[in-house]
């Protein structure tokens, strides 16, 4: 009989400690890819100067504020599709750009489709834009995208948020 009561108390310890990690594991965020996945307006834009760039305007960082310039939407779909939609301060046109998107880590990589809207973008139907590293904290995105090979611009960063 006592035999019996240990393997049920045994039993009940069992079950708690599975219920526990399997509760716990509910706790964790989604994917960095799911993440991504929702509509996104472009805040601010920092450039970060190299030389010909610094000696041209005098300073080492050039930062925008969107709003002053028009505005920018993006939204990255849970198929791996994108949506731009921009427009400047000037123009009441919406430019809207296409394509497809992926993750890997903290690693955003975009196509665009080779047929858009305005012919003037992606006129050899090949475009991918350079590897950029994003970090996302609450409802806050920047993206930091390197250009090591120009001599007016040595990294751009853009600041979101989520829609």
């Amino acid at each position: 009989m006592k035999t019996k009561s240990m393997f049920t108390a045994f039993t009940f310890k069992a079950l708690i400690v599975i219920t526990c990690i399997m509760v716990g594991f509910v706790g964790f965020p989604k994917c960095d890819a799911q993440s991504i996945v929702g509509k996104w307006n472009s805040l601010a834009v920092k450039q970060f100067l190299g030389p010909k760039g610094a000696t041209a305007y005098g300073k080492q960082v050039l930062e925008t504020k969107v709003e002053t310039t028009g505005s920018s939407v993006n939204e990255f779909k849970s198929d791996h599709t994108w949506v731009t939609k921009s427009t400047s301060i000037n123009d009441s046109k919406v430019l809207t750009l296409t394509g497809t998107w992926s993750l890997t880590g903290n690693q955003l990589q975009m196509k665009l489709d080779p047929k858009q809207e305005d012919t003037r973008y992606n006129p050899k139907k090949d475009a991918i834009t350079p590897n950029t590293t994003i970090s996302i904290t609450g409802n806050t995105m920047i993206w930091n995208t390197l250009y090591p090979d120009s001599k007016m611009v040595n990294k751009i960063e853009i600041t979101f948020i989520r829609m």
